[in-house]
């Protein structure tokens, strides 16, 4: 039978440091691309009910300090991906006018990215790639976020692993992007970090 003893405390300082990812070490682009997973089998996925509109997102996403939600329907599937930028930004905007609603009336239906236009690559792919591997793709796909998929145990279908960021990667790699230029592709992490690549 087991015997448990309690743990030694220690007094903390009166100002602590926080531990957090941007204060470990800079990331490599020839580091394992595993390392910028938000993996959902590691922590919770930041979800939101797909009825909800855009006002009511705005709201929740704050209040969970989350600048991304994945739009679940009834059934509890992911349908699409919601960023505090789609809520806050232009294209909330011109829906709004579209239907002749306030912004804040917006269902977040029509202003999310549905699942089947964001770019997915595998785990298997993911877990033998090197982050210069990620930027590159990034730069291919000319996207904010990259899906990560896994086949379910039965193998019959897939589901939706984790995800993948630009901001993230960019944060880590320690390099900054022009957000007029973000549109156009991720050429400036390329060239910031060509050296490596050659």
């Amino acid at each position: 039978m087991s015997t448990y003893q309690p743990i030694p405390t220690v007094r903390a300082l009166e100002a602590q440091h926080i531990a957090h990812p941007q204060m470990h070490a800079d990331l490599s682009t020839d580091a394992p691309a595993r390392s910028l997973l938000i993996d959902f089998r590691e922590q919770r996925p930041p979800v939101i009910d797909g009825h909800l509109e855009a006002g009511e997102a705005k709201i929740r996403m704050r209040m969970a300090d989350s600048a991304l939600k994945l739009v679940l329907n009834p059934a509890e599937d992911c349908i699409g991906l919601l960023t505090l930028k789609d809520v806050l930004g232009r294209k909330a905007m011109s829906r709004a006018h579209e239907m002749a609603l306030p912004p804040e009336e917006v269902p977040i239906h029509d202003i999310m990215r549905p699942i089947g236009r964001l770019p997915a690559i595998t785990i298997e792919d993911l877990e033998a790639a090197r982050v210069g591997d990620l930027v590159y793709t990034f730069n291919d796909v000319h996207e904010e976020h990259m899906l990560v998929i896994e086949d379910t145990p039965e193998g019959d279908s897939v589901a939706l692993r984790g995800v993948i960021t630009a901001s993230h990667l960019t944060r880590r790699l320690r390099v900054s992007l022009d957000s007029r230029a973000r549109a156009t592709s991720f050429a400036e992490i390329v060239q910031a970090v060509n050296g490596q690549f050659d």
